[in-house]
């Protein structure tokens, strides 16, 4: 099963550790320097928030806080690095997401753009869906992702992809959602 999550990268060695979106986004937004439980020991890790990943949900790690004092190496890597924090700075433009809200024979529903990879992507296609609907109310969520002529391809619930089989991308009510 794939699940939401960030990926650390240690400063002493090579690779990466993934830990759960969830359990990072319930930390402080300024937190960047984790330690992972990594085998029977714990090691410190810089985490990446600008970017959540879908991964196996075996992949994930513990993570627990920690701070540039535990591990100026991490701190190091972090200023030369300059990763960018996961919220956009004030006066940033916030994150957009391309979506139709519509309504075809009392179904009501988000159409919303996504990569042709995720929408063929079942696993990731399903997590997408269900962090949007959270997002929006509850709506049903579809996903579109087009091929390079222009011909849209669907991932959502059977009855509603069925329903926008046949409405052209073009009428649709086409517009940009902030999202966090």
């Amino acid at each position: 099963m794939a699940v939401w999550a960030y990926e650390c990268r240690p400063c002493a060695g090579r690779g990466e550790w993934w830990v759960a979106r969830e359990q990072v986004d319930a930390l402080a937004p300024d937190v960047r320097i984790l330690r992972v439980q990594a085998g029977g020991s714990w090691a410190c890790a810089t985490v990446d928030r600008s970017r959540p990943v879908a991964v196996d949900v075996t992949l994930l790690r513990q993570a627990v806080q920690s701070d540039p004092n535990d591990c100026p190496d991490c701190a190091r890597q972090l200023a030369a690095a300059a990763v960018p924090l996961a919220e956009p700075a004030p006066g940033a433009p916030a994150a957009q997401l391309q979506a139709a809200a519509i309504s075809l024979q009392g179904q009501r529903m988000l159409v919303a753009l996504a990569g042709l990879d995720v929408v063929r992507s079942p696993g990731e296609a399903d997590m997408l869906i269900s962090d949007l609907r959270a997002r929006f109310g509850g709506i049903d969520v579809v996903l579109m992702g087009q091929l390079d002529d222009g011909t849209p391809e669907y991932h959502g619930l059977p009855a509603l992809v069925e329903l926008l089989a046949d409405l052209p991308v073009d009428k649709m009510p086409w517009k940009g959602y902030p999202i966090a």
